[in-house]
């Protein structure tokens, strides 16, 4: 039992490491990765539905 809930301790701080750390480095926007003059990426609220998907519903 004590391993049992040891390894879910372990898996709760890998966890909630790795979700901070790519948070905080590593994650950007399409926008932002694909910069270069050869992609052409639009404004990322710029879409066929616009900058809210609800807001083209009726």
């Amino acid at each position: 039992m004590k391993a049992f809930l040891a390894s879910l301790v372990v898996a709760l701080v890998v966890a909630v490491g790795a979700a901070y750390l790519l948070e905080t480095n590593w994650q950007s926007t399409a926008a932002d990765t694909y910069a270069t003059s050869g992609a052409r990426v639009g404004d990322p609220g710029d879409n066929l539905v616009g900058s809210d998907w609800y807001s083209s519903r009726s």
